[in-house]
């Protein structure tokens, strides 16, 4: 088996599950208890398949850890009774990619809560890898369902779960990317673009914003060029090849993990080319020189703050290390915390 580096194992613990290995849970029911929604999930047993395939078994592990909480009041079936909660939190470590957790409970009274508490806290964990994270890009739609409260018949799957189609560049539209624009309030623009109006090391208001930025100047929108007008196809896949290249030059600046994000929060891509949408290639290039101007920021403040006090943001923030960070919102919580601990109003600074 050849062995896959970094890059190509978290791809491929991204692809999803085989059809055949996808099961349906139903989570909320009508009055009626004729239909209700449903959301997908797999076995543990998917997940360690997948894991045994891509690195072997003795490329990864997991170990659990186990509290109990007794003597807590719940309804159940319309009663009163008092029982416990089972909470377990188990570490995956993948050779090579390091140790993420999860975690997961169950009422002690239920059958099998130890089983489902665990499989609940395996999978959080893979998650946090890319393995099954595709799951909570799902609406749960609505289906029929029996007198013991199954689906009658499985939803139809739309065609990027597929894992042929994904590994082609079809992806989901994403819940993360609307509930990043959403919580746009304090991370990003109203265009969903993150944005800080802090202050940087300098002390000169420096915009973290991708919107009129030099893709702009350079000629990355769609109006004329020299007064031209760009006509047909050729001209379009021209423009389109162009951003393609500035896109993947700035894997370097940003690093793997960050490029690979934005890639697919805002182009639901995994390589530049395969981003259709020249409006989407736009605003991936958009986001990629918002993160640069990001780093800059955090490296022009970094050896103004102690190292003591970076590790102590980064463990407030449950922030990786900082080659690590992987997405923008802990980018810009980051780099606003650094600047304001220079400028004395972060409270690591007292």
């Amino acid at each position: 088996m050849k062995k896959l580096s970094n890059e190509e194992l978290l791809a491929e613990l991204e692809v999803p599950f085989p059809v055949g290995q996808v099961l349906w849970r139903v989570t909320n029911t009508a009055n009626n208890r004729t239909r209700g929604q449903v959301v997908p999930y797999a076995d543990p047993r998917a997940y360690t398949e997948r894991l045994n395939a891509l690195v072997r078994p003795q490329g990864w592990t997991r170990t659990y850890e186990t509290v109990t909480m007794n003597n807590i009041t719940r309804t159940k079936r319309n009663a009163e009774i008092v029982t416990g909660k089972i909470l377990v939190t188990c570490k995956v470590t993948i050779d090579g990619l390091g140790t993420h957790s999860g975690t997961g409970e169950e009422w002690a009274d239920e059958d099998n809560a130890m089983t489902s508490a665990e499989a609940q806290a395996f999978k959080r964990a893979c998650s946090c890898f890319g393995l099954g994270r595709y799951f909570y890009d799902f609406d749960a739609p609505r289906v029929d369902i029996d007198d013991k409260g199954r689906p009658k018949k499985s939803p139809p799957l739309a065609p990027w779960i597929v894992p042929e189609n994904w590994r082609k560049g079809q992806w989901p539209s994403g819940r993360a990317a609307a509930s990043l624009q959403q919580a746009g309030q304090t991370t990003s623009g109203s265009n969903g673009t993150v944005t800080s109006n802090h202050r940087n090391g300098n002390g000169n208001s420096a915009p973290f914003s991708a919107t009129g930025n030099k893709s702009r100047q350079h000629g990355s929108n769609d109006g004329p060029k020299n007064g031209v007008k760009p006509e047909g196809t050729a001209a379009q896949s021209q423009h389109g090849f162009e951003l393609d290249e500035r896109i993947a030059a700035l894997q370097v600046t940003v690093g793997i993990k960050l490029y690979r994000w934005v890639l697919r929060e805002y182009g639901h891509a995994s390589q530049p080319h395969l981003v259709r949408d020249v409006q989407q290639k736009k605003k991936v290039l958009d986001v990629l020189e918002s993160a640069t101007r990001g780093l800059r920021r955090m490296e022009a403040v970094l050896d103004r703050v102690p190292e003591q006090q970076v590790s102590a943001l980064l463990a407030k923030l449950q922030a990786p290390p900082l080659s690590e960070i992987a997405d923008m919102p802990t980018l810009v919580q980051v780099v606003q915390g650094l600047e304001g601990i220079v400028n004395g109003s972060h409270p690591s600074a007292a």
